[in-house]
């Protein structure tokens, strides 16, 4: 969500996407994520900027050279996954936020493969067994805020004015929470299945997104 407020172009392309698929009468369900492909661009291109584990821990399972440098079998090795997201010898404008850059057609990097949708969850033998169900998870809830709301910053905040800052540890999270005002955009309820209370409250703002 901070992407697209920082980048209001992307937002406004992928409300249009899902709008010419959905319509403006229901939220997005799973049954829509694949007819979205510029939704998964948008998920691949910020795993690619802001993975949630910027350094994956591995052992190497045999002898090995790697850039001249011999690692033993058994050696304990940390993969830099932030710097090999931003890395400008293999990215294209590595610093910014494009995501169409893995649109068929459209883009250098071919949408069903590559970095974005598999190093953030590590690799190899050792690689998350949640993948599918994280990129499903963030696809879906990624989709359901952008459909379902107009977004705007708040007290006539610009864009560029957001810091886009990750705070470095074991996680990367923001290192300011993101401040928005949401504006209802469906015709329906965004919410259905909550008791009467919660369906009549009016958000105003969400924070930390």
């Amino acid at each position: 969500m901070a992407e697209m407020m920082h980048n209001p172009n992307d937002l406004l392309r992928l409300q249009k996407e899902i709008t010419n698929i959905v319509g403006l009468d229901r939220n997005v369900d799973d049954s829509d994520l694949d007819k979205l492909p510029f939704l998964k661009c948008i998920v691949k291109e910020t795993l690619r900027l802001h993975p949630p584990f910027p350094l994956l821990h591995h052992e190497t399972a045999e002898d090995c050279v790697v850039g001249g440098y011999s690692v033993p079998q058994g050696s304990r090795v940390m993969i830099n996954v932030f710097a090999i997201g931003r890395d400008a010898k293999a990215w294209k404008d590595a610093d910014t936020f494009r995501p169409s850059r893995f649109m068929p057609g459209e883009g250098e990097v071919t949408l069903g493969g590559g970095f974005s949708a598999s190093l953030p969850f590590g690799s190899g033998r050792r690689s998350c067994p949640g993948m599918a169900l994280g990129l499903y998870s963030l696809e879906l809830i990624v989709a359901q805020l952008a459909h379902g709301f107009s977004w705007a910053l708040p007290d006539g905040m610009k864009p560029s004015d957001l810091d886009m800052d990750d705070i470095f540890g074991f996680t990367a999270p923001r290192a300011t929470r993101l401040c928005v005002v949401p504006t209802p955009r469906l015709v329906c309820r965004f919410i259905t299945d909550l008791d009467s209370t919660c369906q009549t409250t009016s958000f105003v703002s969400v924070g930390g997104i």
